[in-house]
């Protein structure tokens, strides 16, 4: 069973909400009313300023103008056909060598100028961002959220936050899933290829598998991956047909 630390580590690269040096639960003034079922719009986006204040105090922020720019106009391009294209969508590089993309509530997305580098195409990165901001549409920060403080509140009944955790982790997969095939069809809409996303993935698998990270992470890592590209490569040519 995955330690709460292990499991807000996987919640990182997805959908980040809880920040902290150890990857504890944030602070009190971080805590939204228990009364709502779901974060509102305008708690989100609060509670993602106060994430991106935090982040922009623990990276540096990648100042090429061009690229800035080039990043911004595929963020703006794909939020315009989104679900929920009134969000303040914003898109932001971090100075990191690790290849990696993640967002925040409220519309904020960031990726690391490792994996602009990794990236060979415009593609690759309009899914990658496209996928970001589907975890915005489909509101997987509120859900995650509530889930996380229902997982913590049982920390004292082993039974009762086993089976918590396990439910939460089939939900990031299934977050997982709907976040690429969504992203996707953003993407496609906007006038990307979608095969960017998998063809994007095959390429960081591959090199993960070269450079031995599934033995820290564990094999089924490598298995998930390969079933979202497996998943992604049957989706893609059904795209067509929504035109």
């Amino acid at each position: 069973m995955a330690s709460p630390k292990k499991l807000l580590f996987i919640i990182i690269p997805t959908v980040v909400f809880f920040i902290q040096e150890q990857f504890s639960i944030a602070d009190n003034d971080w805590q939204l009313n228990d009364s709502s079922v779901e974060i509102s719009d305008t708690e989100e986006i609060e509670l993602g300023k106060q994430v991106d204040k935090y982040i922009r105090h623990q990276f540096y922020l990648e100042n090429d103008p061009e690229l800035n720019t080039a990043v911004s106009n595929i963020t703006e391009k794909i939020a315009s056909v989104s679900d929920r294209n009134k969000l303040p969508f914003t898109c932001t590089i971090l100075q990191s060598n690790s290849i990696n993309a993640f967002s925040a509530p409220g519309g904020y997305i960031y990726l690391t100028y490792g994996l602009l580098k990794f990236a060979k195409t415009e593609d690759e990165v309009a899914c990658i961002i496209g996928h970001e901001i589907a975890h915005a549409s489909l509101r997987h920060t509120s859900k995650l959220y509530y889930e996380i403080k229902e997982f913590l509140s049982h920390q004292g009944n082993r039974d009762t936050a086993d089976k918590s955790l396990l439910l939460l982790i089939s939900h990031l997969e299934e977050f997982e899933q709907d976040a690429d095939t969504v992203g996707v069809l953003y993407a496609f809409k906007s006038g990307f290829d979608p095969n960017g996303l998998p063809d994007f993935l095959e390429r960081h698998l591959a090199l993960a598998i070269r450079e031995g990270i599934f033995s820290i992470l564990g094999f089924g890592s490598s298995l998930a991956i390969n079933a979202r590209i497996n998943r992604l490569r049957e989706y893609t040519p059904t795209l067509e047909k929504k035109r």
